[in-house]
């Protein structure tokens, strides 16, 4: 069966660190997050469907990949897991 990066985000969520008021956010601008691990997906092999990179992915692989979605998102949102006063910003596109 085939996972969506969503599925396996939720599933590895605490294996990758990401839990509490970040993860709550993740989830409140998750098609940010998607449209990132898509993109990037497809920059991996264009001839698979997202799915299918996602699967052929191993846990230590994905883990790093996801990472590297929600840095990215987090950045462009002005978001800082750390921070408890971090400001929503709107979204822009890069």
């Amino acid at each position: 069966m085939s996972e969506t990066w969503r599925q396996r985000l939720s599933r590895r969520r605490l294996e990758i660190g990401i839990e509490g008021p970040e993860y709550d956010y993740i989830q409140k601008y998750i098609e940010f997050y998607c449209s990132e691990a898509d993109r990037r997906c497809k920059e991996i092999d264009m001839t698979k469907t997202v799915d299918e990179v996602i699967d052929s992915m191993k846990d230590k692989n994905f883990d790093r990949f996801t990472k590297g979605v929600i840095d990215a998102i987090h950045k462009k949102r002005g978001f800082d897991p750390s921070d408890n006063d971090t400001k929503e910003t709107p979204f822009m596109s890069a």
